[in-house]
Formats: C-alpha cells, structure tokens, sequence
C-alpha cells in the first residue's frame, strides 16, 4: 500500500469546541451540548462544521474511492467512518451520526451487486483500552 493523506478526510472540525471532551463541551457550552443532542445531523459546532457540512466535504472522495478497484484501508476518526460508513451501506445521511463504528476495529466491506458484505476484525477489545474522555454521551449514540 502506498499512503495517501487525504484532507477531505480530516475529522469534523469543532470550532470553539475543539480539543475538548464532550463532558467538557456539557460544563463549559451547555446550550452547545443541549443543541447537539437535539440534532447531530445538523448541529454545528460553533466556528466549526456539522455532520452535513462533513457530508458535502466528503463527496468527492467518496465518488474517487467508489471508482477505485484496488483494495483500500481508510484509517480515520470516528465520525468521517460514520459517514462513509453509511454511503457504502446504502443507509440515509439522517443515520449517519448513529451508526456505531467501534474502537479499534478493521470493519471490511466488500461491494457487491447490491451492497456490500462486511466483516468486523476487532484489534483490542474495549476493556483493554484506557479511558480516553472521548465516548459519546449515550443519548447522542
């Protein structure tokens, strides 16, 4: 595999919000937090970007990876895999946001006629890993 670092790729970007964790945002921005949890699809963050903006960033990647016919590994944040997640499965960009995509797992999807199929490979187990602040609040997920 020859690396290629894709800016359209780059995780949403969180404005104000950025860098801090989502029990940080709820303390320090609650309305923020509050408007988040009502409507991931389109909230934005402020001075930053929302699923939706992501969603029009990614599509011409998408149509590149969707033309190629090598394998690919796509090594990114959670939310950029949510998306390309759901173009790849047929699932609507108001699903998006809450397809679960867990940590520290090859999740490989091979096209077909009609979709793809998919095998999950874990690579560490969640219990094995350390706390890392960054877990979405569980009305969110």
């Amino acid at each position: 595999f020859r690396p290629i670092a894709r800016r359209n790729l780059d995780e949403i970007y969180a404005g104000t919000c950025d860098g801090m964790t989502y029990k940080e945002i709820e303390t320090c921005f609650p309305e923020e937090f509050k408007r988040r949890q009502e409507d991931k699809l389109a909230y934005r963050y402020p001075r930053g970007e929302s699923y939706m903006d992501v969603m029009l960033r990614m599509e011409p990647i998408a149509l590149e990876l969707e033309r190629t016919r090598a394998p690919l590994l796509i090594i990114c944040h959670q939310g950029i895999l949510r998306i390309l997640y759901a173009y790849f499965t047929g699932l609507s960009r108001e699903e998006a946001p809450f397809v679960k995509i867990p940590l520290n797992h090859v999740i490989k999807l091979t096209p077909h006629a009609y979709g793809c199929h998919e095998k999950h490979i874990c690579l560490l187990k969640k219990d094995d890993m350390p706390g890392d602040g960054q877990d979405e609040p569980p009305s969110s997920i």
